[in-house]
């Protein structure tokens, strides 16, 4: 189990930070980051009493500006996130129903779990991901009321959860208008912040790098939640288009950090409609932005936004088709490039002009030839091989 979580941090100090960008109602999307309360930068939340846990950094900021995507109970949703090698789970929530979703903060009680992956069949959920192009699918529950909500997908990295406010949230939420059967309420709820705690045993986990076994871990937030009086949320559910039809074909990923093969499904495109608020498409449909393990993401942005001024630390704002599909990836990077890459990668980036290294970037480490005191935190040892500024 060690091993494993070795192998992941190393992949880790490559592909960092992560947001969540798009989703999917049974294969059909309003577009690239639409539906979506993008925040200002990649970086994670670490303060688990803070109101970011909710929704990310400017993700309550109400009214939302952000469109409200059609959907059914019992849809199959399937998000997409930058690929990440961070060993860790993903879950899924619902807040609601509220009257309008882009008035809703998310922030205190009435959230309810609704989709859970940890470790399963020896893969954390970013394993499986990372061979999906960051896609994962799972289902609404039957049984919800009709109305508005929110739907939280987070990630939580546990490469530096063996200290106290080492785990590194990730997540961003998504606005639904959701047409249901259910006349109660979904049980149990919680309240974000204020489930989480710090050192809660499957946040803070001093072991991690040593006796662990993820086989017993649980991701935080409580157990999914049952709706209306009937069964409801999805049980461990696998990524999006995790069958490659005998049809697909392989194409160079479109990364200029790597040029590793992928195998792209095939897939028909289909454009989004809705009678609701949810944005209508009519432009032409085409794949989803390719990713590969090695991800460009910057490791260097502050999780409040403090840089705002560096490009790189900035929410994506580009050009991606407004209608895509999900579309499997496979990836394949060696031990041995991946800990190569490290090196070059932290040797060359998250360093400030002061020539310290940034808040979140890589210090140290087997092989590390960059920068090694911190412009903000410590440098904190992970493992062997990578030391992170927090």
């Amino acid at each position: 189990m060690f091993q494993k979580l070795l192998g992941l941090s190393l992949v880790a100090a490559v592909s960092a930070h992560q947001n969540f960008h798009q989703f999917w109602v049974n294969d059909v999307s309003a577009g690239y980051q639409v539906g979506v309360r993008m925040p200002p930068s990649n970086s994670p939340v670490t303060d688990v009493t803070s109101n970011d846990m909710a929704c990310n950094v400017d993700g309550s900021t109400v009214p939302s500006g952000v469109e409200t995507v059609a959907a059914s109970e019992g849809d199959k949703i399937t998000v997409n996130w930058d690929i990440s090698g961070h060993p860790g789970p993903i879950t899924h929530f619902l807040f609601g129903p509220v009257d309008d979703a882009s008035q809703a903060t998310g922030i205190g009680a009435g959230w309810f779990k609704i989709d859970e992956r940890d470790y399963v069949d020896g893969k954390w959920a970013n394993e499986v991901m990372g061979a999906n192009g960051g896609n994962y699918t799972f289902t609404l529950p039957t049984g919800l009321q009709s109305g508005e909500y929110l739907l939280r997908s987070e990630m939580l990295a546990l490469h530096g959860a063996q200290t106290v406010g080492g785990a590194q949230f990730y997540m961003g939420c998504a606005q639904l208008k959701v047409t249901g059967t259910g006349s109660g309420s979904c049980t149990p709820s919680i309240s974000i912040p204020g489930t989480y705690k710090a050192e809660d045993d499957n946040i803070y986990i001093p072991n991690v790098y040593n006796g662990f076994d993820p086989t017993t871990y649980t991701a935080p937030g409580g157990s999914v939640a049952t709706c209306g009086g009937s069964g409801s949320g999805s049980s461990p559910s696998t990524t999006a288009a995790a069958s490659t039809s005998a049809s697909s074909a392989a194409v160079p990923a479109s990364s200029a950090a790597s040029s590793a093969p992928v195998t792209v499904s095939s897939a028909p495109a289909a454009v989004a409609s809705s009678t609701s608020k949810a944005i209508a498409s009519s432009t032409a449909a085409s794949a989803a932005p390719t990713q590969t393990a090695d991800d460009s993401e910057d490791d260097s942005c502050d999780a409040d936004g403090d840089d705002e001024d560096d490009d790189s630390c900035e929410a994506e704002e580009t050009s991606a088709p407004a209608t895509a599909v999900p579309t499997t990836f496979i990836t394949r990077t060696s031990a041995s490039s991946v800990a190569a890459t490290s090196s070059q990668a932290a040797a060359t980036s998250g360093v400030a002009s002061s020539g310290k290294v940034k808040l979140y970037g890589q210090c140290g480490g087997t092989g590390f030839t960059g920068a090694t005191e911190c412009e903000s935190g410590s440098c904190v040892v992970m493992n062997d091989y990578y030391s992170q500024c927090v």
